[in-house]
């Protein structure tokens, strides 16, 4: 395992993900044997790095000259359309803040579920718009976190830094894990990075949140996904789901 690690080892790329998330899912991948993985997007390869020296890494991004590793497999790859693999190629799938850039998510779910291997795992993260915090900031100003498109101003121009990460699709959990479940991909567990609060609400904020927690339970009283902190309080979500045998 681990092709490219020693080469790799002597240049550390800058984790350039909102903090903890790339620790949370390296926390995950621990607890499972070594396999063949694909990371995708790749981006510099930060996390590739991290991950050569213990699996098989394949990188894939729609940029090839912003991939900075050697020694590690690396394509050139549009996530809005099929992936350049053969069915059951991998046993793990890691999607690190990518399915918000995309145009056609739910092609890009089902073609990272025909990738994996029976049993194979997918961890994919995005956004988590569903927070309390999230859900303020579009009620006040009618945008989630992250996916700030008008600068508020005399012109209304687009600008940075939306247009510097390009988030363009906000998913709830419920679509994406709609969009899993479509795939044959049933979730293992949800994580967060960090936990986050609607400062703006100040003493009103427990207030809200027991408000949220009731209606929701009265809506969907055996989901435990849609009141856990993670998702109520989580900043970006982290799920870990994995494809049926």
């Amino acid at each position: 395992m681990g092709n490219g690690a020693e080469h790799n080892r002597e240049h550390i790329l800058v984790d350039k993900n909102a903090p903890g998330t790339q620790e949370k899912v390296l926390s995950i991948l621990k607890t499972m044997p070594a396999g063949r993985l694909l990371d995708a997007p790749a981006r510099e390869g930060a996390l590739s790095q991290k991950l050569s020296s213990s699996h098989d890494v394949v990188g894939v991004d729609i940029d090839e000259h912003y991939f900075k590793l050697t020694g590690i497999p690396f394509k050139k790859v549009d996530l809005n359309k099929e992936l350049p693999f053969e069915n059951d190629s991998f046993d793990y799938v890691v999607s690190i803040e990518g399915i918000e850039h995309l145009e056609n998510p739910f092609l890009c779910v089902r073609e990272f579920a025909r990738v994996l291997k029976a049993g194979g795992s997918l961890i994919i993260t995005t956004p988590n718009i569903m927070s309390i915090k999230s859900r303020t900031r579009f009620l006040f100003y009618g945008y989630h976190d992250f996916f700030r498109f008008i600068k508020l101003g005399d012109d209304f121009r687009h600008t940075p830094p939306e247009y510097e990460h390009e988030h363009i699709n906000p998913m709830t959990f419920n679509e994406l894990r709609y969009a899993l479940n479509k795939a044959s991909l049933g979730i293992v567990n949800i994580y967060t990075n960090r936990y986050v609060k609607a400062k703006r609400l100040g003493i009103l904020y427990p207030v809200i949140k027991s408000l949220i927690i009731s209606l929701t339970r009265k809506k969907a009283p055996n989901d435990k996904y849609l009141v856990s902190k993670e998702l109520l309080e989580g900043e970006i979500l982290i799920i870990h789901a994995r494809k049926g045998n």
